[in-house]
């Protein structure tokens, strides 16, 4: 994958921008190959950056309007480093006070959750394209993507529990609405790994490609390309009103979704795809 990078800003385990010859098209690539890709203090710092930069209206190599995440080298994220672990219990613990002591590891756990989170506040979609392992923290990152890809020698754990700790980054709360509650428990109780046949058996990919990292990254950017044709209006609203839906019931999801369209669906987007349409011709749509 070929990007042409952004001049922003500066990342140190991030290739983070835009695919090349394809503008509409994010790109984040996690760049700790030594390390399976596992967030450290830079990577808690500067992957939520990278997302908040490429969602911007525009950028200085183009408007995204869809975005592409992958891991480089053999596996895709083996979730959190546990040298940054110990040296965070380290840093808390030198704080003598039992109520800062706790208000300060609150905080670290919300600035750890929002990393992840801003994956479904922005604006746009994020397919996750997975290869080899995702663990713990990884498992958490693509439960916070719209759509999940993985290749076929792929696997999966939700890994926190045999490290000694409850998982507490958004696997917990994602996946029921994902796999269900019963399996969510099966993996977060036993911690057990399970292969790409029974992540896409289960729900948890909607798709396992043939080969590895270079042939299910190929497909995502074929799936993103596909999804940049259309309307970024109606993109941007359809994954708020998914989301808020998750969240709801159905009753209430309908009454959102007819305030959010009597507020948009009168768009230049629509005449644009009813001229396109008589004109048999490609819609283009302008920047969002």
């Amino acid at each position: 994958m070929i990007i042409d990078k952004l001049s922003e800003l500066t990342f140190t385990s991030l290739n983070v921008g835009h695919l090349q010859g394809n503008h509409h098209i994010g790109c984040i690539e996690l760049n700790r190959p030594e390390k399976s890709n596992s967030f450290e203090a830079n990577l808690w710092e500067e992957f939520p950056k990278a997302v908040r930069a490429l969602d911007e209206p525009t950028t200085s190599s183009g408007e995204t309007r869809v975005i592409v995440i992958c891991g480089a080298g053999k596996n895709f994220c083996a979730g959190i480093d546990l040298n940054y672990l110990k040296q965070m219990f380290q840093s808390l613990n030198a704080i003598s006070c039992p109520g800062r002591l706790r208000e300060a590891f609150r905080r670290h756990i919300l600035k750890m959750q929002d990393c992840f989170s801003c994956l479904e506040q922005c604006r746009v979609p994020v397919i996750a394209a997975v290869h080899g392992s995702c663990v713990g923290g990884g498992v958490d990152l693509i439960a916070s993507c719209d759509m999940r890809f993985c290749s076929s020698n792929a696997t999966f754990c939700v890994k926190e529990l045999d490290v000694g700790i409850v998982a507490d980054l958004g696997s917990l709360q994602r996946l029921p609405r994902i796999v269900g509650h019963g399996m969510t428990a099966d993996l977060a109780l036993t911690a057990r790994s399970i292969d790409s046949i029974e992540a896409h058996r289960i729900g948890l990919v909607s798709q396992v490609v043939s080969g590895g990292e270079e042939e299910v990254i190929q497909h995502a950017l074929q799936v993103a390309n596909l999804m940049a044709k259309k309307s970024p209006l109606a993109m941007r609203g359809t994954k708020h009103v998914l989301l808020h839906s998750r969240d709801c019931t159905v009753n209430e999801s309908l009454q959102h979704v007819a305030v959010w369209n009597s507020a948009q669906l009168i768009s230049d987007d629509i005449k644009t795809v009813l001229k396109s349409l008589e004109q048999r011709k490609a819609p283009v749509f302008s920047k969002l």
